[in-house]
């Protein structure tokens, strides 16, 4: 059988020679591939990009999916309002615990921010749960 040819390199990069000593350390150019991959990372940001992740979109994604499993909009995967009453409390007590973590710690537009998101996700919840009306 005839070996295949392969474009498979192998690179030594312990930091001894086979004697033990130290080798000298070079640094090798990187290599990006996929210019792509580096503009998606949080914390870049361009006009043909996703945005990058900041405190108020991560508190907003919470809200959007406790929504969701509240029945208030509809799920974007099937088009339709569904309701999960238990999941929502869990988004509503990952919401209040992020409060209670964070306090002392966020900008007064963070913090009014996350208290409206809770209130609002809160009354809601007691509405399907009928402890109130709305």
């Amino acid at each position: 059988m005839a070996e295949e040819q392969s474009e498979f390199k192998v690179t030594d990069r312990r930091g001894f020679a086979e004697d033990g000593t130290p080798k000298p350390v070079v640094e090798e150019p990187a290599k990006n591939e996929n210019p792509a991959a580096d503009a998606s990372r949080p914390g870049k940001e361009s006009g043909d990009e996703r945005p990058s992740i900041d405190f108020p979109s991560y508190i907003l994604s919470y809200y959007t999916q406790g929504m969701v499993l509240l029945g208030e909009i509809p799920n974007p995967y099937t088009n339709k309002k569904e309701e999960d009453i238990e999941s929502s409390r869990n988004i509503i007590d990952i919401l209040a615990l992020l409060e209670e973590k964070t306090k002392g710690n966020l900008s007064a537009e963070e913090s009014k921010l996350l208290e409206s998101v809770l209130y609002e996700l809160r009354m809601k919840f007691m509405g399907k749960t009928s402890r109130i009306k709305l």
